[in-house]
């Protein structure tokens, strides 16, 4: 039967939302709602809580769909985050269409869930969920066993299919009995057909077996409790149980017979334990013989065989490790018992590797010291490339140099790695350590972001590849040598993974690099993140000295040293000193050691006067927006000195004009106070717009001679230093005015203070009415009650805007805006 009640209201949640949840419990004809719909269907199992297997069912359900070369190739590297992305690309162009996920309760996960959440972002997909509950998913529509309950009319309805000889009345006991529930409402009218009287109310499982097993033979109960065990079978293995399918409430899909998982619950109470284990044993070996460890692992757990399911972890778990498993093995171990651990060394060191992978890390680390205790000698590699993971040299040297006397070929790179995080290039290089990490390292900053930009881009396969050869590499690589705007897309995008992966480790250290990169693009208040590990914090700490935290630089000092990672000292303390240099103040150098020849070269450089031209040459990315670009005023005169900019005189200074709130110069970061109190008014005339110099004149009532002298005092004032007969950089002649292009001018016209303040003259007076008036009129026009509020501010006692805020959630704030606007001029309200 169709239920037109309830798919309508499928359709009219999906105009709200991308994604629908149908939320009941089992029996509530969920997945028989949603085979009304045409689209791609995957019914999920416990395995597909490790978010590989969840993508290994996507891709089969979509295969001949779209081109999913790229995700395979990515999931059999184990790198399931950036598998997703692909995936999620390659199925954009499918366009609208319908993906159902059932049982998606069983697979519920931090993983999954973030799976979903990217499906459901993916352009002209509708996403159906069948699930037991609506959480986690409840940011998407929920119809809720309320929506899919029967009512009267279907319950009518599916009698005259399955019982029509029953009357009316009976077909309302029944369903007065289960509550609307409409598997039960189906098993009660079946058993009624065959004579049964309904007695009891089946709101849930209870109960069922009776009216299932009322008027059907033994023998078909009894094959049908054998086969149920596995959930589903072949057809031609169900032959004997087709006549009773209907009963069974049995059904077909692909050559399958597929049993309701509360019909299974019910059938497997009739098997004897012994039998039903030798059973689910029998089914895991021929799972096994088929090469499906993770399905006879299923089997094995479901029989109790919990030592099977030990040893075969210990046979199989470290593949599954390297096929990205992560979540499998981990869900596998939590069912095993300590006692069960005993005398199977190996399951310690795998449980140590997979809590690694998963960015677990002090919980990793626990778990590798208790594999030493019990002998495992291979938790000291493991230990080794923990502390490689986090960059932390001085703790990981003890175990590597166990490492490289017990296992010395597979501890040389790991021994490689670790030299270059403690600053001991040369040895690394020796070593065989290459890469854009290395060349970084060596000063090599350019070559380092073309060889990662040039390269397939590894990804981020587990935590450790995010920072390490992948995407927070490339993000840093572009902040220091590249494009900033490319360094914080590459930042979003290893947050993205790091949060897919659940790492705080990779997320911390995302925030990190995203917060460089907007250090460099100057949007200095969203730049301020913290947190994390220690080590991690190192970033972070440095980012904060960068916008002038001194604590956080010394923070960061002790910290880098206590990793034993001095070259990252001297990276951070570098990218501190420009960036105060930047806002007009000159960081005092401290000596630092471990500097690579570009790091050197920049301390030497330091604070970039006149004579850093070669610098420039041999590393031109320091024109650009990067970590370590000198003030754009003293790049620009850099290049004017290499013949590389068209002006004839360039005074190599930053210049600060701000006329909101007061009008106020300063040079350089430093405060400029003009002799003349007319040469200020001067230069905020030439601010305000152009003139001819008669006009100008006029403004200032002065002679031809006294504008001489103000007019040079202004230009002086604007660029200390100016060679004589030069002319002026910020000012310009023929008309009179501020060269409001120069990119080493900051300009305020933003905030909403009202400009020229302090400055008594008519013409600028005139200039900032008609400012305000014009800000006035653009908030008032806007739709947001915070404009509102900041049009009342320009003007605290105008009546229109106070009238207009009356009655909404701001009036209390407006009405404390006039309050104190009246008593500062001494008025009552």
């Amino acid at each position: 039967m169709r239920r037109d009640r309830p798919r309508r209201q499928v359709e009219e949640a999906f105009r709200q939302s991308p994604g629908v949840v149908l939320a009941a419990g089992a029996g509530y004809g969920k997945t028989s709602l949603a085979s009304e719909f045409s689209g791609v269907y995957v019914a999920l199992a416990e395995e597909a809580k490790d978010p590989a297997v969840f993508l290994w069912h996507l891709l089969a359900a979509y295969q001949g769909r779209a081109e999913l070369q790229r995700v395979a190739e990515l999931l059999e590297a184990g790198a399931w985050p950036r598998a997703l992305e692909a995936l999620l690309g390659a199925l954009e162009p499918l366009g609208f269409h319908l993906l159902v996920l059932d049982e998606v309760h069983r697979a519920e996960s931090p993983g999954v869930l973030k799976v979903v959440q990217g499906l459901v972002r993916l352009p002209g997909l509708r996403l159906l969920l069948l699930s037991r509950k609506a959480t986690p998913f409840a940011f998407l529509t929920v119809l809720s066993e309320w929506e899919l309950a029967f009512d009267p009319e279907e319950a009518c309805q599916l009698a005259k299919a399955l019982a029509p000889e029953l009357p009316a009345f009976e077909v309302e006991r029944a369903l007065s009995l289960v509550r609307g529930w409409p598997l039960g409402l189906r098993v009660v009218l079946l058993a009624m057909r065959r004579g049964l009287k309904p007695e009891l109310a089946l709101e849930s499982a209870e109960g069922l077996l009776a009216y299932l097993a009322y008027g059907l033979p033994e023998e078909v109960l009894r094959e049908a409790s054998r086969l149920a065990l596995l959930g589903e079978v072949p057809e031609a293995e169900g032959q004997a149980l087709l006549p009773y399918a209907e009963d069974l409430l049995l059904e077909r899909r692909e050559g399958k017979l597929w049993f309701h998982p509360l019909v299974r619950s019910a059938l497997k109470t009739l098997l004897p334990e012994a039998e039903a284990r030798g059973l689910l044993t029998k089914a895991a070996e021929e799972a096994l013989d088929r090469g499906e460890g993770i399905r006879a692992a299923g089997f094995l757990l479901e029989a109790g065989r919990l030592g099977h399911v030990a040893d075969l972890l210990v046979q199989e778990g470290f593949s599954w490790l390297a096929r990205g498993l992560t979540y499998t093995v981990l869900r596998l171990l939590a069912h095993l018992p300590e006692a069960l651990r005993q005398g199977r060394r190996a399951l310690d060191l795998l449980e140590a590797e997979a809590l690694r992978q998963a960015g677990r890390y002090q919980e990793a680390e626990a778990a590798y010291q208790k594999a030493l205790r019990a002998g495992e000698t291979r938790a000291y590699l493991g230990l080794a490339r923990l502390f490689l993971d986090t960059v932390e040299p001085a703790r990981g040297r003890p175990y590597l140099e166990e490492a490289s006397r017990l296992f010395p070929a597979e501890a040389r790179l790991l021994l490689a790695e670790n030299l270059l995080n403690e600053g001991r290039v040369a040895e690394a290089e020796a070593l065989g350590f290459s890469g854009s990490r290395l060349l970084l390292r060596q000063g090599r900053p350019k070559e380092a972001l073309a060889r990662l930009r040039e390269s397939e881009d590894p990804g981020l396969h587990r935590p450790p590849q995010n920072h390490r050869e992948g995407t927070l590499l490339r993000s840093l690589l572009e902040c220091v040598a590249g494009d900033a705007e490319e360094g914080l897309r590459w930042a979003e995008r290893g947050l993205w993974e790091a949060e897919v992966l659940g790492s705080p480790f990779g997320m911390s250290l995302a925030q990190a690099r995203r917060g460089h990169a907007l250090l460099v693009l100057e949007r200095l208040e969203e730049a301020k993140a913290e947190g994390g590990p220690a080590r991690l914090r190192v970033e972070a700490l440095g980012g904060l000295a960068a916008l002038g935290d001194e604590k956080a630089y010394r923070e960061m000092v002790r910290l880098a040293r206590t990793a034993g990672d001095l070259w990252v000292e001297g990276f951070l303390t570098l990218m501190a000193a420009v960036a105060w240099l930047r806002r007009g103040e000159v960081f005092s150098l401290p000596t630092l050691p471990l500097l690579d020849p570009f790091l050197q070269a920049l301390a030497e450089a330091y604070p970039f006067g006149d004579g850093w031209e070669d610098l420039l040459r041999v590393y031109p990315f320091l024109a650009h927006r990067t970590l370590f670009s000198p003030p754009v005023s003293r790049v620009r005169r850099a290049l004017w000195r290499l013949g590389r900019l068209p002006v004839p005189y360039h005074p190599g200074v930053r210049v600060e004009i701000r006329v909101l709130g007061g009008f106020e110069v300063r040079v350089e970061g430093r405060l400029v106070r003009f002799r003349r109190d007319k040469a200020r008014l001067l230069l905020a005339l030439l601010v305000a717009t152009q003139w001819e110099k008669e006009d100008l004149l006029e403004a200032l009532s002065v002679s031809p001679g006294e504008f001489r002298v103000l007019w040079w005092e202004v230009v002086n004032a604007l660029e200390p230093d100016r060679p004589r007969g030069a002319r002026p950089y910020f000012l310009r002649q023929k008309p009179y005015g501020l060269f409001r292009q120069a990119p080493e001018l900051y300009l305020d016209l933003e905030p909403l203070a009202p400009p020229y303040l302090g400055l008594d003259h008519p013409f600028l007076d005139e200039v900032s009415r008609a400012y305000l008036e014009e800000r006035r009129r653009e908030l008032l026009q806007s739709p947001r009650l915070e404009d509102w509020l900041l049009a009342l501010r320009l003007d605290p006692l105008d009546e229109e805007v106070l009238k207009r805020l009356c009655g909404t959630p701001a009036q209390e704030e407006a009405l404390r805006l006039r309050q104190r606007a009246l008593e500062e001029l001494g008025l009552k309200a």
